[in-house]
């Protein structure tokens, strides 16, 4: 069990807290995730209904991302997870280790 998914779909939801974002601005924030990948994240995040996705008409089409209430709803218990996750982490790859010796 690899938590490295997780996590990054958190930082993709905490980072959209403080308000719209564009794509550039949400790259930049959450770090250490390529592009697609975060292309793919706000994707999965707009389908779940947690981020909503603005089209501003203009040339080139400016895009911005937002959490929806639903997303705003989820942040509180998400960031208290990945605090958990932090404080377990080592146990967590203790027994991970422990389990793929067996």
């Amino acid at each position: 069990m690899t938590s490295e998914p997780h996590r990054r779909n958190g930082r993709c939801g905490r980072s959209g807290i403080a308000g719209p974002h564009r794509f550039a601005q949400l790259h930049a924030r959450v770090g250490g995730i390529s592009q697609k990948m975060l292309s793919q994240n706000l994707k999965a995040l707009a389908r779940a209904g947690l981020v909503a996705r603005h089209v501003a008409p203009t040339t080139p089409p400016q895009v911005t991302y937002s959490l929806t209430e639903l997303g705003v709803s989820l942040a509180g218990p998400l960031t208290d997870l990945i605090r958990w996750f932090g404080e377990h982490g080592d146990e967590l790859v203790a027994a991970q280790k422990h389990y793929d010796s067996q």
